[in-house]
């Protein structure tokens, strides 16, 4: 055999995966601009509420005493009991998510149980969160209609909080609702848009922050709140910061949504 024949019969040389360290980098570049983002985020809501005289706080008992309007301390309670179920609801659920497409965690709780506790508390949130959205209908002072609870930054007390949150629930609904379209599109469509929960759950935490000044200052509300958006920032980041085996292997159709 000559020295061509054994070069041309010779396999070929497997070419080295040369992205796994510049695609780690930057998703790492990219969780750390997304940190930073709501590091800032924060410092501006919270600063000019700490500056801010003492005024009462649209929407609130005070607010309605001022104009002579009624105000339902039970419905008050209900909406308040709600949002934090709503809220602790949604955390677990995200991080349910990312337990699901770890293998350390599947060698440990079953997929078929984490994947109906996943989709249990999910559904649990939402209607939380919708009987604390409907609740606001039964307290004159924050004048929301049906319309106003629909559309969002349409009302006319603490706009932008409310429609934060009104924008966050019906996202969190409709990344529910692909639930049911998934067989019917690419895996991966489907993938970005129910990863567009993490969008969800930013929005609420923003809503939550920006509509009363309690989870601005050090209580046990504010410790839930700020525990729950560290939960899923880790979350979000473990997701944005693959590991070195999905870097060798960046797709696997078994994985799930979060």
């Amino acid at each position: 055999m000559t020295a061509d024949a054994a070069i041309s019969i010779a396999p070929p040389r497997p070419t080295p995966h040369l992205t796994g360290s510049g695609r780690c980098a930057r998703h790492t570049y990219r969780a750390a601009a997304v940190l930073l983002g709501v590091l800032a985020l924060v410092v501006l809501l919270a600063v000019p509420a700490v500056a801010a005289p003492a005024a009462p706080i649209p929407g609130s008992p005070w607010d309605a005493f001022d104009q002579h309007l009624p105000y339902d301390t039970g419905v008050h309670k209900i909406a308040r009991l709600a949002a934090l179920a709503s809220y602790a609801l949604m955390t677990a659920a995200i991080l349910l998510g990312v337990v699901l497409r770890m293998r350390y965690f599947q060698r440990l709780i079953s997929r078929t149980a984490a994947h109906s506790a996943h989709m249990t508390i999910a559904l649990s949130a939402l209607i939380f969160g919708l009987v604390h959205g409907v609740s606001f209908l039964y307290q004159p002072v924050w004048r929301i209609g049906t319309l106003e609870l629909l559309v969002p930054f349409t009302g006319d007390v603490q706009r932008i909080p409310v429609g934060f949150g009104i924008l966050g629930l019906e996202l969190a609904a409709a990344v529910g609702a692909s639930v049911w379209i998934q067989r019917r599109i690419p895996y991966r469509r489907w993938l970005r848009v129910h990863q567009l929960a993490y969008l969800s759950f930013a929005l609420i935490w923003l809503h939550i922050f920006t509509v009363h000044p309690e989870p601005r200052h050090l209580n046990l509300i504010a410790v839930g709140v700020a525990a729950g958006a560290l939960i899923c920032l880790a979350v979000f980041l473990i997701r944005v910061i693959p590991s070195r085996s999905r870097l060798r292997n960046p797709f696997d159709p078994r994985e799930t949504a979060l």
